[in-house]
């Protein structure tokens, strides 16, 4: 059997070290930078960031919008509001930048701005903002109806049915 030369050995030596070295500066990069990109450079060098926007809208989704975008201009962005969309009650969560990562919640009311003008109701948005728009309690209790409705047809249909099958 043949010896491996001293300098085999060296080089796996240093090779591990290498290894183990760069492990250990890329997690502590990983801890020190632990989101990835939050900006991004749309045409002609814009800054855009990506939010979500999920709900009452044309169009939900996730979009990347300039940096300067406020949420008026992300439900523009959207295709607005569809009807039944509860424009008083939009929910904005934030993931805050500490490191404990909690998230704030933001009630907006829009349609208070839509009567007053007042551009201080409308917040900017933030890298990774999620905009909910909840549908109205008129929405969801004429969705109800017409559920009932459905019902109430497909029992007079089977009560149609059984009434005219015992006549003949």
């Amino acid at each position: 059997m043949k010896l491996i030369p001293r300098r085999i050995y060296f080089c796996l030596l240093i090779l591990i070290i290498q290894l183990f070295l760069s492990s250990v500066i890329s997690y502590s990069q990983e801890q020190k930078y632990p989101r990835g990109a939050q900006y991004f450079l749309g045409t002609d060098d814009q800054l855009l960031i990506k939010v979500n926007i999920w709900g009452f809208v044309a169009k939900p989704g996730q979009y990347l919008v300039p940096s300067d975008t406020d949420l008026i201009s992300l439900i523009s962005f959207a295709g607005g509001p569809r009807e039944g969309a509860k424009l008083s009650n939009i929910k904005l969560i934030r993931s805050k930048k500490s490191e404990e990562s909690k998230k704030t919640i933001i009630t907006i009311n829009v349609k208070r701005y839509i009567k007053n003008g007042e551009e201080s109701l409308i917040p900017q948005l933030q890298p990774g903002d999620t905009i909910i728009v909840s549908g109205s309690t008129w929405f969801h209790i004429s969705t109800f109806l017409s559920f009932i409705t459905k019902i109430a047809t497909l029992v007079q249909i089977y009560w149609w049915i059984v009434y005219y099958g015992q006549r003949n």
